[in-house]
This record gives C-alpha cells, sequence and structure tokens, in this order.
C-alpha cells in the first residue's frame, strides 16, 4: 500500500468514525429534547378548581362533597395517620379529584379545651382558615357536631 492510499484509507476511517459519532450525538439530542417536551407539558398542565358543588361530585363522589360545599357546619376529615382534620366547609375540588380546598374550623368552632384537641388539626386563627387537602390522605369523612 501506498502512502497515498495508507492516508486515503485513514482519512475514510476518521471520516466514518465522525459521522456515526454525530448520529449518536443527533439521537442523544433527540431523546433529550423528548424529554425536556414531557417535563414542559407536565409542568405548564393547569389544574382547575371547582367551587359548583354539582360539578365537583362528578369529580368526587362521595356523600359528602355535596352537603360539605353546601352547609357551614363542623366536619371532620380522618387522615390516614388517624389525625382528624376539622373543617366547617369545602370551598373546592381540582377536577382531576386530588385536592380540596377547604375552610378549618378555628379553636372557638371546636368548643374544647387544648387538652381535648391534640389529634385534630385545626386553623391557628379565625382568619387564617384556608387550607388544602390531599384526597388521597383521607380516609373518612364526619360530623363533629350533631344539631
Amino acid at each position: 500500500m501506498t502512502d497515498a492510499a495508507a492516508a486515503a484509507n485513514t482519512a475514510n476511517t476518521i471520516a466514518m468514525w465522525s459521522a456515526i459519532a454525530a448520529w449518536i450525538g443527533v439521537l442523544i439530542s433527540g431523546g433529550a429534547a423528548f424529554f425536556a417536551w414531557r417535563q414542559w407539558r407536565k409542568i405548564n398542565r393547569k389544574m382547575a378548581m371547582l367551587t359548583d358543588a354539582s360539578k365537583a361530585v362528578e369529580v368526587l363522589p362521595a356523600w359528602y362533597t355535596e352537603r360539605m360545599m353546601m352547609d357551614h357546619w363542623l366536619f371532620g376529615l380522618v387522615t390516614v395517620d388517624g389525625r382528624t382534620i376539622a373543617i366547617t366547609k369545602i370551598k373546592a375540588v381540582s377536577d382531576n379529584g386530588e385536592w380540596m380546598d377547604v375552610e378549618l374550623a378555628d379553636k372557638d368552632d371546636l368548643n374544647m379545651g387544648d387538652d381535648e384537641i391534640v389529634d385534630i388539626v385545626h386553623a391557628v386563627a379565625a382568619d387564617r382558615t384556608r387550607a388544602s387537602v390531599k384526597i388521597a390522605n383521607v380516609v373518612a369523612a364526619i360530623e363533629l357536631r350533631t344539631s
């Protein structure tokens, strides 16, 4: 093999490996772009909060949804860890059925002493009653007051 043929062979080998490296770069870039696009879609997906009781019942068809959205009463949401969230009203339910906005009961609504409300989550003040609750963590809905 002559020097010119060896040089041409080396140039062809380098060109082939450069083309392979370029295609690998294209595949990696395409994968990264696809992953970024999926994350962008996830971030930009908006969640609506339903405040109309009849629409919220379609998303969360539990007996308490409509009643707790229409009545102002003392209700309890028992969570998976055994604590009770004292609420007076459900304000809204997310359209994906994962969250509910509630109005927490304050200490005056509970009519209990400090030692009696250890496992009851309530508002810290009368003007701080809004909260969001993850619905998957609620195992029971109860009334905490009789009429």
